[in-house]
């Protein structure tokens, strides 16, 4: 879990020495890695059809590079006064708020695109008299032969 936290959310803030400050980076960037578990498991609840039915699966990565790239543009087009009333809901409407926009979202732009395994390259043999072999340079300069 730390690994993908920390990749994903950036919470190690090479800056920060003070313990007490890096404590508190931390604490946060959890804060936000349980945000997007919480969406992450919204969208796959949402999407889970069309997912089960191509195969994929949701990437944390994307749904947070996502919020990151929506959000400035959130707060600048949203005034203040909305927001207000947000955070009165209980547990069950809020998830019931999540469901139904999880299921508006375009799964193909949050899908993890898993790598391939690699394709095993043939070596080809060289005997171990032939690696050995050594020849100057200054002689192959010169044109000669070894």
């Amino acid at each position: 879990m730390f690994g993908e936290l920390e990749a994903v959310l950036e919470s190690e803030v090479r800056s920060l020495g003070q313990p007490k400050a890096a404590l508190l980076a931390f604490g946060v960037a959890v804060m936000a890695y349980n945000v997007l578990s919480v969406v992450k498991a919204a969208v796959e609840v949402g999407q889970e059809e069309e997912a089960a039915k191509r195969g994929w699966q949701v990437s944390t990565f994307y749904i947070a590079t996502e919020v990151k790239a929506t959000y400035s543009g959130m707060m600048t087009a949203v005034e203040p006064q909305e927001w207000s009333g947000q955070g009165e809901e209980s547990a069950e409407q809020l998830s019931e708020v999540l469901l139904e926009l999880a299921k508006q979202v375009k799964l193909s732009t949050l899908r993890k695109h898993p790598r391939a395994a690699k394709k095993k390259v043939k070596k080809g043999y060289v005997s171990a008299e032939e690696a050995r072999k050594h020849v100057a340079t200054a002689r192959v300069l010169k044109g000669e032969k070894p």
